[in-house]
């Protein structure tokens, strides 16, 4: 009887990987809003509105992914992937005079919805949460159980609840010798804006980011 049931769970486990494989995944991308080349989408949660999701090129999101969205959209730029348990949402409730919060949330018809942006060479920890209207610069590193409630600038590392920049992946020189091999020159970013970030968040909070993550 054992050997039985061990060849019947082999076989279950065969057939679940075989279905997310060639069923499963090919399925939620064809729901996609736009489906680039070599796109991986292990979404093993409520679908939602897979619709107003746009991955490019070599883009992943891992299993456990929850978009809540009602008219917003999340957009993954090429090269950019989530580990497990991204949860993205576009809304946020709005309060109105005269009316109860509960009158409101039922129907969305005052909801904020604005879009969520994840540019190219992005990765993003596991359990990371991304809210409405933020835009997370290219190059940069989201730490696991961020929670985003404002844009990320480009190549900067952030972490924590409300997530903070703690650093850069690269100098600003370094910055622009990486972005000669990846990017065309009308794509790459001006020396000036990254040493002004630079500047901005890291040089100028030294002080705030050795408190915050208690060095």
């Amino acid at each position: 009887m054992n050997q039985i049931l061990r060849i019947i769970a082999k076989l279950l486990s065969i057939f679940g990987r075989f279905w997310i494989k060639y069923i499963n995944r090919p399925l939620y991308k064809s729901c996609l809003g736009y489906c680039g080349k070599n796109v991986d989408l292990r979404l093993y949660r409520n679908p939602g509105m897979l619709s107003h999701v746009y991955m490019y090129d070599n883009t992943n999101i891992y299993h456990g992914f929850r978009f809540i969205s009602v008219t917003g959209k999340f957009i993954m730029k090429k090269n950019s992937g989530a580990a497990a348990g991204l949860t993205v949402i576009t809304g946020n409730h709005q309060r109105v005079m005269g009316k109860g919060f509960k009158e409101l949330s039922g129907n969305h018809i005052d909801d904020i919805e604005k879009d969520v942006v994840v540019e190219e060479d992005v990765w993003l920890g596991a359990n990371v949460t991304l809210l409405s209207g933020v835009t997370i610069g290219r190059g940069a590193t989201v730490g696991a159980g961020s929670v985003c409630i404002k844009s990320v600038p480009p190549y900067a590392v952030v972490i924590g609840n409300p997530a903070k920049v703690v650093g850069f992946n690269f100098i600003p020189e370094q910055v622009i010798e990486h972005e000669l091999a990846l990017y065309a020159p009308e794509e790459r970013l001006p020396i000036d804006l990254l040493e002004k970030n630079y500047k901005k968040y890291l040089v100028d909070r030294v002080s705030e980011i050795k408190s915050f993550t208690k060095i």
